[in-house]
This record gives C-alpha cells, sequence and structure tokens, in this order.
C-alpha cells in the first residue's frame, strides 16, 4: 500500500515538473510582439497577404515610428510606418534578374556573393514626417563574404555604390 502511494506521489511531481518546465520553456521561446497599430496590420495584410512574420521589430527614427518585419520562406522583409505607408519592400532575387551594371557594381566590392535583394524605396523620413515617392526607387542590396565576415552593400540599378561594404579588419591585440 505505502509503495502505491509513493509511486503515486512521484507520478504527481515528476507530472508537475514537466509542466512547469514546458511552461517555462514556451515562454522563453516566444519573443514579444509589439502590438501592430491597423493601419499597418492592413498594409501587411494588402501588400503580402501570403507572407508569414518571422520576426517584427519596432523602431524610432527621426520621430517616426517605423515596424521592420521579416517574412519566412523567403518572402523578404518590409519597412512600415506607424500610419501605415510602406517605407521599403525588399524581396530575394536571382542574380539573373539584376540589372548588368548593379551586378558589376556588387561584384567590383569583393567577396562571394551570399544573397541579392530588390529593395523598394517607395516612402522616406525627413525632418520627422514620412514623405511618399513619387516613384518607387529601385535598389539592389547584396550580402557579402569573404574571411568569414558578412556584410551588405547597396548599389543602384546603374551600378552606383549607394551605401558601400563595410570591411572590418582584424585588430591584433598586443
Amino acid at each position: 500500500m505505502k509503495r502505491r502511494e509513493f509511486l503515486f506521489s512521484l507520478g504527481v511531481i515528476v507530472l508537475v515538473i514537466a509542466t512547469v518546465c514546458q511552461a517555462q520553456g514556451s515562454k522563453s521561446r516566444r519573443a514579444k510582439k509589439p502590438k501592430l497599430p491597423a493601419a499597418v496590420a492592413e498594409a501587411i495584410k494588402k501588400e503580402c497577404p501570403n507572407c508569414a512574420i518571422a520576426r517584427v521589430t519596432r523602431e524610432e527614427e527621426d520621430g517616426v515610428v517605423v515596424y521592420d518585419f521579416e517574412f519566412r520562406n523567403g518572402k523578404g522583409e518590409m519597412d512600415v510606418a506607424g500610419d501605415g505607408t510602406i517605407l521599403e519592400r525588399e524581396t530575394p532575387v536571382p542574380t539573373s534578374e539584376i540589372p548588368a551594371p548593379a551586378l558589376d557594381g556588387i561584384r567590383n566590392a569583393g567577396g562571394s556573393l551570399l544573397q541579392v535583394e530588390t529593395d523598394e524605396v517607395r516612402a522616406e523620413i525627413k525632418n520627422g514626417k514620412v514623405v511618399k515617392l513619387d516613384t518607387p526607387r529601385i535598389q539592389y542590396e547584396a550580402d557579402l563574404v569573404k574571411d568569414k565576415k558578412v556584410v551588405e552593400i547597396v548599389v543602384s540599378a546603374d551600378g552606383q555604390v549607394i551605401e558601400p561594404p563595410k570591411w572590418k579588419t582584424k585588430v591584433r591585440k598586443k
């Protein structure tokens, strides 16, 4: 009889511990996602209805709240202002779809090409206000790797470097 009570008590303890561990594990895996304003949620739904959100962060740029979305399954990224204006839409593309001058500009930076995204800039933040562009500006963002360092370069369609890669050299400690 005592053995049966002991086993029952042991089973209850194991069950309680397993439940507590699972609850704590699920809490640590769930990242807090910022609550989205209706205009932002609607912009995402309209622009990318089949996109599953992998990560979203809320930032403030020059006094404007910006939500930075990263999507799953190669659907790219999107920056949306708090009022629902899409600032940028980045989409991975094969190198065969990149204009030759842009690809040359990327390759001239050195390193091996990992990934390229078309970056469609639709609006900018200027003096704390969202300013929509009359015509979206297309640029290309590429991830390059060299000596186990990954950097990003941004070029225009005609190959002009907009943001050069920032290769960092190793500093040796004395």
